[in-house]
């Protein structure tokens, strides 16, 4: 199916009280890509734990807005072993898709399956399969 890529900002944090895993945050974020060349916005609200062996887990929702004026409905779940030395945070993600648009219906039950790089600063960059 198709590749997307991604560009984007974490544009804001929440902590929230900590569990026995660790401590938990809700992340707001905003991304700009393209898909099937079209180019497209997206933002995303997710809760996130950092656990105490530094691993860290998040999912969320997401709503993407095409240039067109179509809109996908994006459920996404990633991990990571947490920062690396040079403090960028490398996820492993998948996010499903959902649309009532006719131009994008047949990645309706895609999975979006990829790397999500976030560098200390909340920029980040991601490269997806659509399977």
């Amino acid at each position: 199916m198709a590749f997307r890529e991604e560009t984007g900002q974490v544009t804001g944090i929440k902590v929230l009280p900590p569990t026995a895993e660790g401590a938990q945050y809700e992340i707001s974020l905003s991304t700009q890509g393209t898909i099937e060349g079209t180019n497209y916005t997206a933002l995303w609200t997710y809760a996130q734990v950092q656990r105490n062996d530094g691993s860290i887990y998040g999912q969320g929702d997401g709503v993407m807005t095409t240039e067109c004026g179509e809109t996908v409905y994006l459920k996404g779940s990633g991990s990571a072993p947490g920062k690396e030395s040079d403090g960028n945070v490398k996820f492993k993600v998948i996010n499903h898709h959902h649309t009532a648009s006719s131009k994008f219906k047949h990645i309706n039950g895609a999975a979006g399956v990829g790397i999500y790089n976030v560098s200390p600063e909340g920029k980040t960059t991601a490269e997806f399969n659509l399977i």
